[in-house]
């Protein structure tokens, strides 16, 4: 938006705009910063829970871990672990709406977010230079 073009009467607009532009960048941001996933391996004897980022945060074995061989119990950990890292991926992609047959990944969604927050950041200060702009129209009219 050129500077000579927006009209001061504008200005409650574009603060509402960018204020609920802010209001829902940041509900999106939180939700899928909260978002958890817990699994446990096919057996029951072990559960994990991941972050929002997928890394292990919690992980419980149970009594029969103690007893069981390595090789086995390794398995189990790592039953448990892609268990909660698939819950995470859906709970997710819940929140995000994606047509499933479009074969967006994850990693992909992650990076348009990013984009958007790219975006979002420079149309914030495109608004900021135009009021900026605003005012010191106002100021010099007042000389």
């Amino acid at each position: 938006m050129n500077p000579n073009d927006f009209n001061p009467d504008d200005l409650d607009r574009v603060l509402r705009e960018s204020e609920r532009s802010l209001r829902e960048l940041t509900s999106a941001m939180e939700q899928l910063g909260g978002v958890y996933g817990e699994g446990e391996s096919r057996s029951g004897t072990v559960t994990a829970r991941v972050d929002a980022n997928g890394r292990l945060d919690h992980l419980k074995l149970g009594n029969r871990a103690s007893r069981m061989e390595l090789d086995e119990l390794t398995e189990e950990i790592l039953q448990a672990v892609r268990a909660a890292q698939d819950d995470q991926t859906r709970k997710t992609m819940a929140l995000i709406p994606v047509e499933p047959s479009l074969g967006i990944s994850l990693e992909q969604i992650h990076q348009q977010f990013d984009q958007l927050q790219d975006s979002f950041s420079r149309d914030m200060h495109d608004h900021m230079e135009n009021l900026e702009a605003i005012r010191r129209r106002a100021l010099s009219d007042d000389d």
